[in-house]
């Protein structure tokens, strides 16, 4: 499968962890009560924010989300540090060596992890403000089509039945009595499919998601082309590529009127019939309609409908209501649409969210359809658990080989508090990339419990064997510290393992019990 990471949540990251390791290597000497202030804290927070980092980038968060986040933690650390030495060149160090009877160095680091994370806080709420923003817009969105719905498509229904009957009154003519039947037999059922789209458009978004079925792409495509086939005679549609096999999306009836509409787009044409052709093909997350007609050509405006989401007018006829209302189903569903255009034909092509790539959406907390990664309430269970099986796994080590002491020294400090904060921050970010795992492969595999704790035993023989075997020991003798490469001990295996039991039991647990009350709400 091709999930979808975001690196930049690394460079949260690594700003967390690289002022972490300067904090704790120059206030190991300092007094307890000194080190408690100047070291565990701040050590505390820059782990912290490198789990962070790790959980943006394998996390169900959209990309601008952690760009911004990213762009202001730098802006933060960046910040700070230019104050700082600012402040050391304006009040003089003498030799690099103290200042007021206070190290430059662990303070110069503190004062970074505090702009660090002052700046990711920033981040999280402007990034947090731009997304409730457009949760603002997108609902905005659907009151208007709602709005409009009633206001033309029922009230010209009425009107043209109003006026038939009008006519039938004064008249006595069987001939016009059928025209007349017909007519007003149409506008009903078109009223009736209004009032159908009503009930999905009336809701927000998250309800609309959990409403969501799956259906059969071919099946959609020749429903919406047969409706808009009676209504548009002057149009021909052929579909020239179906796939050989039933492929499944995620949608509703606003997804076949979202590909009746684009269908219509190119009837307004003044030189002759319209020849539109779709051809449906798929990839490993995405159904592709790709309907091609020789028409009108798309307006700028259309395109920035389509393409990025822009609102147009609702009452432009350069605009399209239509094409507004395409945008809105493929936002609520996941897709996303592209545009080409060769001078001669116009291609649109919408992209819509395979069901087999995801169990429900809005449903369930292994996927969500316009997400790729972990959801925010797995992230949540990951940390539980992890934390969880860090002390499990903790305690273990410390009575079969007292290794909690050497964790710390991989930062400087063989002090058992640095090494159970350092072994605990190891344990969440190991947990995240374990629930990373999960979300990267085909969900039959990711709601198969038994699956999903060979993955977690395998990944923690796998830790077992990199980490503990060569990095870790590395990693000692890089600090100047004595250790064997490699260093593969049956203890170590042991504790490793309980490490991974116990940590994809909880983590399971938890996410099918999620699954299963947010099901019965529903």
């Amino acid at each position: 499968m091709n999930r979808r990471l975001s690196p930049a949540g690394l460079i949260v990251a690594v700003i967390g962890f690289g002022l972490t390791r300067v904090t704790v290597t120059f206030t190991v000497g300092e007094q307890p009560l000194r080190f408690a202030f100047a070291g565990i804290v701040p050590l505390t927070l820059g782990l912290t924010l490198s789990a962070f980092g790790v959980a943006l980038t394998v996390g169900s968060f959209d990309r601008r989300y952690v760009r911004t986040t990213a762009l202001w933690t730098a802006i933060g650390a960046s910040g700070m540090f230019l104050l700082v030495v600012l402040t050391l060149m304006g009040s003089g160090v003498d030799e690099m060596g103290e200042l007021g009877g206070v190290q430059w160095q662990p303070a110069l680091s503190n004062f970074l992890i505090g702009g660090a994370m002052g700046g990711a806080l920033t981040g999280v709420y402007a990034a947090e403000n731009r997304r409730q923003r457009e949760e603002l817009k997108q609902q905005t969105d659907r009151l208007e089509i709602l709005n409009r719905s009633l206001r033309d498509r029922v009230l010209n229904a009425v009107l043209v039945i109003d006026g038939q009957i009008g006519i039938l009154s004064e008249r006595d003519d069987p001939e016009l009595q059928d025209r007349v039947v017909e007519t007003v037999q149409t506008q009903s059922n078109g009223i009736q499919r209004t009032v159908e789209d009503v009930k999905h458009l009336a809701r927000t978004t998250e309800s609309a998601r959990r409403g969501l079925d799956a259906m059969d792409v071919t099946t959609t495509v020749d429903r919406a082309v047969g409706t808009v086939s009676e209504e548009v005679a002057e149009c021909s549609y052929e579909v020239q590529r179906r796939p050989n096999e039933s492929v499944t999306v995620w949608g509703n009836e606003m997804l076949v009127r979202a590909i009746e509409h684009v269908l219509r787009r190119g009837a307004d044409r003044d030189n002759g019939p319209t020849q539109v052709s779709i051809a449906i093909e798929y990839d490993d997350r995405f159904a592709h309609l790709r309907i091609t007609d020789d028409g009108a050509a798309l307006t700028n405006s259309q395109r920035a409908i389509l393409e990025e989401g822009t609102s147009g007018d609702y009452d432009d006829p350069a605009s399209g209501f239509g094409l507004n209302v395409v945008r809105l189903v493929l936002d609520t569903i996941g897709g996303h649409a592209e545009t080409s255009d060769d001078g001669e034909t116009t291609t649109i092509d919408l992209a819509i969210p395979l069901a087999s790539t995801g169990t429900h959406p809005g449903r369930s907390t292994v996927r969500a359809a316009d997400s790729f990664g972990v959801s925010r309430v797995e992230m949540g269970m990951a940390v539980v658990a992890s934390l969880v099986a860090g002390v499990t796994m903790g305690v273990v080590g410390q009575a079969t080989s007292g290794v909690v002491p050497i964790i710390g020294s991989l930062y400087g400090s063989a002090q058992p508090l640095v090494g159970w904060i350092t072994h605990e921050f190891h344990s969440v970010v190991f947990g995240l990339m374990y629930a990373g795992i999960l979300a990267s492969v085909p969900d039959p595999y990711a709601e198969d419990v038994r699956w999903c704790l060979a993955v977690g035993m395998g990944w923690a023989i796998a830790l077992w064997l990199v980490a503990a075997g060569v990095i870790m020991p590395l990693w000692l003798r890089l600090v100047g510290e004595p250790a064997m490469l490699p260093s593969l001990s049956l203890p170590s295996l042991l504790t490793h393992l309980i490490w991974g039991a116990t940590m994809s039991v909880l983590y399971i647990g938890g996410r099918t019990l999620m699954d299963r009350e947010t099901a019965s709400s529903d």
